[in-house]
């Protein structure tokens, strides 16, 4: 890419902003060095990263990272021999934390499988934990190594501890004496030469036995170390060299695991930069609300709702910028101050980032190609140091864009011809332009000559665009319109600031009578072009009116929909209500019939209540089954009398039951159903197919049946204990099942009623009974259990 064309398009402060974003220095410097890309590869997988980074700030917050330290020096000492510092060494263990947490932050993303560059960064990260670990443990600070760094480092501390105390404790002693009190210059004990000493006045020294080390500057003061710590101080000296030898041999340890470890560290460092380099360009997009734009090898450019990304969002006015497939020319024309340079830089600049892998403030759904080289004339070029005038600095760089553009360049001038005679000025900018326009170039002008109108106009492949003005306010709305020319609006504007109307219509005269309709017609071009932007606003109102009533509605019958449901569940609630009700009836009027068929002594009377209560039952199943609309636990279609046949798996809605068909009675519209030990008549309306005919079909254990009437059906327990009379009814029961007898006959007999009792407790909570009552006088009366499997 031509440097001075990045300069002018102010690239560097886009850089300057990525840098800000970085952590590391490492990241920074990356940030810095970087430059458009120019295949298609390269920039498709740039933008794949900042993509992906960008989703995983988003699902997982901003990485763990921190400015992590160059080690690779380091490293490199350490594998040909040479002993780290404790400084060095920790930032070593630094980097390898930093290296983890990044891992961590890795591992506990939700939807890492949708990683695929970013996963070959993170995967390639090598933690060390182990070696972090031991130096964040052995190494306290720079200049501090722990007591536990090693068990000698201990011991040896711990003895040096030891004579300390012994030394202050002597010390202590001796100048808190009486005996010492007029020799002492101070009550103090202080350090001379690493050795423990007190100050002695000068004229006492033959009264304090010791090894004078030091003196004050005027002598009046002797720093004496008295003989009953001499020893002690040796001893600490001696412990002092062994903690030395101690800690270097621990350093050298350390050391010797780091050039161990060297790829993995030195390459974690590098990985951590370009992490964080990668994480800075989804920073960046995230500031400027840039998003990812499609980018091809040689298609058009629509760049929509485009944003210079250097001017703040509040300030900054969106424009669609786009070159249909036919277009390779642009000219922008418009007054002064109209903001053409900046739709000029916000193409190039927009590009450039496109290019370097970054996201840009654009609407989604934007596109732009690949341009191998984009060049820029734009700003005042005026060299004194040459001696060049504005148009000859122009000129100069024209003439190295000329001999440089390719089909593959973009190429970007800011009033093309500017500097010299307006009539050679628009001509030399006509040929430029169409020089380029020959030969393939993209290429971007803006302009104030309304010759180049006119050449747009009439030339295929070059289409005109202005910069909208406010005549009105004397202000720019910084709107990009395509495919419209822009006027000077010098007259206008030299109104509307005062200029008297003679001055103004004596210009107009001075002006060619081509020239005056063309700018009329550029004006009639302009009010229609309002107009038409008008109407579309209203359409665009009436559209989001319609979008809104109808929205509206779709919530209204919404709501009406969750009333309806909220109407019929209560209603089926209530139902639900009714039918446990009397079920609970049922159940009562059941316990009704065993409490006289247990205490009725006459058969006749038995008889009667019975027959009674079985038509209030009766009545009570003719309630249940007309709630035909009850929830139900399987929603299927309901059968008509020709799906069924016997044998049929069948669902009783009314009941929420599963059962088997046993007979047909089409002359009532009714079956009999099994279902379990019940028989029941159901109405063909209240049966749905079983839901065991969509399960898979399970397997099921048979039995053989005997004949049944191999079995006595008949059990005397009379003269039997509790326990042994309970055995057999239970096997007795368990051979009707075999056999298929629904009916058995247990003779107790009367006695005390006691085993009678334990019989029928044993029978009310046998789910295999249907039902059992005393015998009819005929039967053996209350010394005999009728049974009803």
């Amino acid at each position: 890419m031509d440097q001075r064309s990045l300069k002018v398009l102010e690239y560097h402060k886009i850089l300057k902003s990525l840098m800000e974003n970085c952590v590391t220095q490492g990241g920074k410097e990356q940030a810095q060095a970087l430059l458009p890309l120019e295949t298609l590869t390269a920039v498709n997988r740039a933008l794949d990263l900042t993509n992906e980074s960008l989703g995983m700030i988003l699902r997982n917050g901003r990485p763990p990272l921190a400015d992590v330290p160059n080690t690779s020096d380091y490293v490199k000492r350490a594998a040909i021999g040479s002993m780290l510092s404790m400084k060095e060494l920790l930032s070593i263990a630094t980097l390898l934390r930093i290296a983890g947490d990044m891992d961590n932050y890795y591992h506990n993303d939700t939807q890492m499988d949708t990683l695929v560059l970013l996963k070959d960064l993170f995967e390639s990260l090598e933690s060390c934990e182990e070696l972090e670990k031991e130096i964040s443990r052995k190494i306290l600070g720079p200049e501090e190594i722990a007591d536990t760094a090693s068990r000698e480092l201990s011991r040896i501390r711990r003895e040096m501890q030891f004579k300390y105390n012994r030394i202050s404790e002597k010390l202590n002693h001796m100048i808190s004496s009486t005996a010492y009190e007029k020799y002492l210059q101070e009550k103090i004990v202080t350090i001379r030469n690493s050795r423990y000493v007190v100050p002695v006045k000068q004229e006492y020294r033959s009264q304090v036995p010791g090894i004078v080390l030091d003196k004050s500057a005027s002598g009046a003061t002797l720093y004496i170390e008295p003989l009953a710590v001499v020893e002690l101080n040796n001893d600490i000296k001696i412990l002092v060299a062994e903690e030395e030898q101690e800690i270097i041999r621990i350093l050298k340890d350390l050391t010797q695991k780091v050039a161990d470890s060297r790829e993995d560290i030195i390459g974690n460092y590098d990985l951590l930069v370009d992490l964080d380099f990668q994480f800075a360009k989804a920073k960046l997009g995230l500031a400027i609300d840039g998003v990812r734009t499609e980018i091809t090898e040689a298609g058009p450019v629509a760049l929509l709702r485009a944003k210079h990304p250097l001017i703040p969002n509040d300030r900054v006015v969106a424009s669609d910028i786009y070159f249909e497939e036919s277009i390779d020319t642009m000219v922008i024309t418009g007054p002064n101050t109209g903001g053409k340079t900046v739709s000029l830089k916000t193409i190039g600049l927009l590009n450039l980032m496109v290019q370097s892998g970054l996201f840009v403030p654009v609407r989604e759904g934007s596109k732009t190609r690949i341009f191998r080289d984009i060049f820029a004339d734009i700003g005042d070029e005026q060299s004194i140091e040459q001696s060049l005038s504005t148009f000859s600095s122009h000129m100069t760089n024209i003439v190295t864009i000329m001999d440089q553009a390719d089909a593959n360049s973009l190429v970007l001038f800011d009033e093309l011809g500017a500097g010299t005679d307006p009539t050679e000025g628009a001509a030399l900018a006509i040929s430029i332009l169409d020089a380029l326009h020959k030969r393939g170039v993209t290429s971007v002008s803006t302009t104030h000559y309304s010759e180049l109108k006119e050449y747009a106009l009439v030339t295929p492949g070059v289409i005109n665009a202005s910069v909208e003005f406010d005549v009105k306010t004397l202000r720019p709305t910084y709107r990009l319109l395509i495919g419209v020319p822009g006027k000077s609006n010098a007259f206008e504007i030299a109104k509307r600031l005062g200029l008297s109307d003679e001055i103004i219509e004596n210009s107009k005269l001075l002006i060619k009578n081509e020239a005056i309709r063309f700018e009329e017609t550029l004006i009639k071009i302009d009010e229609k072009r309002r107009r038409t932007e008008a109407e579309h606003d209203a359409m665009i109102r009436l559209k989001r009116e319609t979008e809104e009533m109808k929205h509206q509605m779709d919530q209204e019958k919404e709501r009406f929909e969750e009333e309806k449901k909220a109407l019929i569940a209560k209603a089926q609630e209530e139902a639900l209500e009714i039918v446990r009700k009397t079920r609970a009836e049922t159940e009562e009027i059941y316990r009704e019939i065993r409490t006289i068929q247990e205490t009725t002594t006459s058969a006749i009377r038995d008889n009667k209540e019975l027959e009674a209560i079985r038509k209030r039952i009766k009545e009570k199943e003719k309630n249940i089954y007309q709630f035909g609309n009850l929830p139900r636990d399987y929603q299927g279609e309901a059968l008509r009398m020709e799906d069924l046949s016997v044998g049929m798996k069948v669902f009783v809605v009314s009941l929420r039951k599963e059962g088997e068909v046993i007979n047909l009675l089409p002359n009532e519209d009714k079956a009999m159903v099994q279902s379990g030990i019940m028989k029941l008549k159901v109405d063909v309306k209240d049966l749905a197919p079983s839901k065991a005919l969509a399960k898979p079909e399970e397997k099921r254990v048979t039995f053989k049946k005997t004949d049944r009437h191999a079995m006595n059906t008949k059990l005397d327990l009379r003269g039997k204990n509790g326990e042994e009379s309970l055995f057999l009814v239970e096997k007795m029961i368990g051979d009707a099942i075999l056999t298929g007898n629904t009916q058995l006959v247990i003779v107790h007999g009367k006695g005390t009623g006691k085993l009678r009792q334990i019989i029928h407790e044993y029978l009310k909570g046998n789910p295999l009974i249907a039902d059992f009552r005393l015998g009819a006088m005929n039967e053996g009366g209350s010394g005999v259990t009728i049974v009803n499997l």
